[in-house]
């Protein structure tokens, strides 16, 4: 297979994966299996494009298909599997939740394009969003604050460097409010 061809490939292969998590919700070997399986794609589609440069907007397009495809069937995972659980936390989701929209309008008002920012906090709260479904498997609670605590700073320090940045410019790959 030529090389140009991997992430697009990636990208589509990880919205069929995500449609497969959809029959084995209950077989945690399977579902672990698979929802590695996506992450690995998700980390490879880009990581190819961008290092023998060949990024296109069809990639993108492809990406954000498997990205939403995927992020919705976990989405119905945590709501049919483990609602006790999140439950007892929906004001906290819920209040990360509108920090990130109004992020997005502050951003979008002040900017007028999307300004959804690369920060360490926000990569590292990706990660940690990504690994919620394996903790709540194996039962590791405890690990629920950190993740919560990690999602609440995150658009916070968003917040922060979106207000505080000029009117005609925002940093989109600022790493955090702690460095220039």
């Amino acid at each position: 297979m030529n090389i140009q061809y991997i992430p697009n490939t990636l990208s589509i292969s990880r919205f069929f994966f995500s449609l497969f998590l959809l029959f084995f919700f209950r077989d945690e070997y399977i579902f672990i299996t698979l929802y590695f399986l996506i992450g690995i794609t998700d980390a490879l589609d880009g990581f190819i494009a961008r290092k023998y440069k060949i990024e296109s907007s069809l990639g993108a397009k492809l990406d954000s298909v498997g990205d939403l495809s995927f992020f919705a069937i976990v989405t119905l995972y945590l709501i049919s599997e483990h609602k006790d659980i999140l439950s007892s936390y929906i004001v906290f989701i819920l209040i990360v939740f509108l920090l990130r929209i109004a992020n997005i309008i502050i951003g979008f008002i002040k900017y007028k394009r999307l300004t959804m920012l690369h920060t360490i906090a926000n990569k590292i709260t990706g990660l940690l969003i990504y690994l919620l479904p394996i903790i709540l498997i194996l039962e590791r609670r405890e690990l629920l604050l950190i993740i919560f605590a990690v999602s609440l700073f995150s658009p916070v320090e968003e917040s922060i460097i979106i207000l505080q940045s000029p009117k005609d410019k925002i940093n989109l790959n600022k790493k955090s409010i702690f460095t220039s």
